[in-house]
């Protein structure tokens, strides 16, 4: 995604979230890997990102029909959150860990953000 913005080639970006490879589960974004999900929001947050971003809706089958976009709503809820998350971090914190080369530091960093820190 970073290459491809850098390239000015990203028109648009389709958000979900995945546990295994059996299938495309299309879950709601960052309920698998929340880490991933802040990557995701951070690179489009540096990056100035103002195209079409997509959320996945696909309840699963046994859903109740009035419970159906709560999928849509709880992705869009954590997309923002990330946002949010993503802003208050200062670049200059993260480029310090990575001058450092304290990757560990920086997780530690970045999951006390997503916990609230």
């Amino acid at each position: 995604m970073a290459y491809a913005l850098w390239h000015e080639k990203l028109w648009s970006v389709h958000l979900n979230d995945q546990n295994g490879l059996k299938y495309d589960q299309d879950k709601t974004f960052g309920s698998v890997d929340l880490r991933r999900a802040f990557n995701t929001v951070w690179v489009l947050e540096r990056a100035g990102y103002q195209g079409c971003i997509g959320l996945d809706v696909k309840p699963m089958r046994t859903t109740k029909a009035a419970d159906q976009t709560k999928h849509l709503a709880n992705s869009k809820a954590m997309f923002l959150r990330l946002v949010d998350i993503a802003r208050a971090v200062k670049p200059e914190a993260i480029e310090a860990f990575r001058a450092e080369r304290d990757y560990e530091g920086l997780e530690a960093f970045v999951l006390g953000k997503l916990l609230g820190d």
